[in-house]
C-alpha cells in the first residue's frame, strides 16, 4: 500500500511546486519525540509545535488506548502521529502531510541538500537512540535503529535521487519499563 502511495506522490511531485525539505522536522518530532504522547505533549507547552487537538480516548482504562492528532511545525509542514498504548507497549506511526503541503509550495517538488540529508543523519546519530542500520535502496532509504527496549524504523522515499525526497514516515514502538 505504502508503495501505490509513494508512486503517486513522485508522480504528483514531478508536477506540483517546491516543498521545503521534511527531514529537520521528521527528526525533531518524529524520531526523537515520537516515543510517547507525553513527550510529544511536552513539545506543544514549550512551543517546539502545535496540535490541532490532543487525542482524548473514549475509555481511558481500556486497551489499547488509541488516537490521532495533528501536529503542525513552525515551519508550516504538518505531521498526523497515529497511536497505541498498551499497558506496557507504546506503538506509534508519524507521517509527514505532503498532499497538504504540494498545496503550498513551488514547481519543483520537494528538494531536501546534501546538506539537509547529511544533517538528518548526523542528527540521528548524535541522538545516542540505540544501534543504527541503514539500508538504501531504489525508492528511498530506511534507517532502523534499535535499543534495549525501543525500535525506530525511519522511512524516506525518493523519487530518483536521494534529493529528491517524496515521503518520510517513522514507524516506532516502545516496551514501556515497570
Amino acid at each position: 500500500m505504502r508503495f501505490f502511495a509513494a508512486l503517486t506522490i513522485a508522480i504528483l511531485s514531478s508536477q506540483v511546486q517546491a516543498v521545503a525539505c521534511p527531514l529537520d522536522d521528521t527528526l525533531k518530532l518524529c524520531v526523537l519525540n515520537g516515543r510517547s504522547l507525553s513527550a510529544l505533549h511536552s513539545g506543544v507547552d514549550r512551543g517546539d509545535w502545535k496540535v490541532d487537538a490532543i487525542s482524548s480516548p473514549v475509555n481511558a482504562i481500556s486497551e489499547p488506548r488509541t488516537g490521532r492528532e495533528i501536529y503542525t511545525m513552525p515551519s508550516g509542514q504538518r505531521f498526523a502521529i497515529y497511536f497505541q498504548e498498551y499497558q506496557n507497549l507504546f506503538s506509534s506511526n508519524c507521517s509527514f502531510d505532503f498532499f497538504l503541503a504540494l498545496g503550498k509550495g513551488g514547481q519543483e517538488g520537494m528538494r531536501c541538500s546534501n546538506a539537509e540529508l547529511e544533517a538528518f543523519e548526523a542528527g540521528l546519530s548524535a541522538a545516542s537512540l540505540g544501534r543504527i542500520t541503514k539500508e538504501r535502496r531504489q525508492g528511498g532509504t530506511a534507517y532502523l535503529i534499535e535499543d534495549r527496549n525501543a525500535w525506530v524504523t525511519v522511512v524516506v522515499t525518493d523519487s530518483g535521487t536521494p534529493q529528491d525526497v517524496s515521503n518520510a514516515w517513522v514507524e516506532t514502538s516502545v516496551v514501556k519499563g515497570p
